[in-house]
């Protein structure tokens, strides 16, 4: 299985058509109106007329192991927990992460459909891994669901669920056939230094190595002009990023989805 590894999933998309296609307030007004959607706050509020780019944030929950989500579970309770009540917490968060990917995925049609979405920048595919991602892809596009409802068929339908939950929304798209591709977002090098799991499974965060990590998105995002849609972690937040490197000339968008605001 294919592992984007750590971290919060970033997903984003490119626009190929030129930028004068799309007005952005009408862009972010529509986005309001998504059904879909909960609230869309935009930094700038007052942006210049003509922004040179667009980046458009869904708010995401990122899928992680069940032993990664055990071990963060243990370090944040001050009791034991039963191997049972670990199995009922992780079923409820999959479940989760699961009803926000599907609101994803309709904005990202929408997206699609309305901007001529092609291309997609994916949070921890590097150069290093992009063939071991599409390689994993086409086993997902290629395997046959089973149709039987025996214990081995049932595994099978369940671990098919939780590869497609790992891989994230835009990668549903991608398997579907709705998107073109997934190119890499990451830098290898700041991608690895901001892992947050250690050797022994906690969880500990490096707010250096995670600021580095979103600069050098940033610098990739900024190659060539219009809309970027990044599906990245509530916890994140590039505004910091941008008034750092001067990048007045973006508008970046957070697009809370309604089951994300629910959690």
């Amino acid at each position: 299985m294919f592992k984007l590894s750590h971290c919060a999933s970033i997903i984003c998309l490119h626009l190929a058509a030129p930028f004068a296609f799309c007005d952005e307030s009408n862009l972010t007004s529509q986005l309001r109106k998504h059904p879909e959607v909960h609230s869309v706050t935009s930094k700038p509020t007052k942006p210049k007329p003509k922004p040179k780019q667009i980046i458009i944030h869904l708010l995401n929950w990122h899928f992680v192991s069940k032993e990664d989500f055990a071990a963060d579970l243990s370090d944040s309770s001050d009791d034991e927990l039963s191997e049972a009540e670990i199995e009922k917490r992780y079923l409820e968060f999959l479940k989760d992460v699961e009803a926000i990917q599907k609101e994803q995925k309709q904005i990202l049609r929408y997206l699609i459909m309305q901007h001529k979405v092609q291309s997609v920048y994916m949070e921890g595919v590097t150069e290093k891994n992009l063939s071991a991602f599409n390689s994993f892809i086409k086993t997902l596009r290629e395997f046959e669901i089973p149709e039987g409802d025996d214990a081995f068929d049932l595994f099978l339908k369940e671990q098919y669920r939780r590869d497609l939950m790992q891989m994230g929304a835009a990668a549903q798209l991608l398997i579907s056939n709705e998107l073109n591709s997934v190119l890499p977002l990451e830098k290898a090098e700041a991608f690895k230094a901001s892992n947050p799991i250690s050797k022994d499974g906690k969880i500990r965060f490096d707010e250096k190595a995670e600021e580095k990590r979103e600069d050098e998105m940033l610098k990739i995002l900024m190659k060539g002009q219009g809309i970027k849609v990044i599906v990245l972690g509530g916890g994140h937040d590039l505004t910091d990023n941008l008034k750092r490197r001067k990048m007045d000339e973006v508008l970046y968008v957070r697009v809370r989805t309604k089951q994300y605001n629910n959690y």
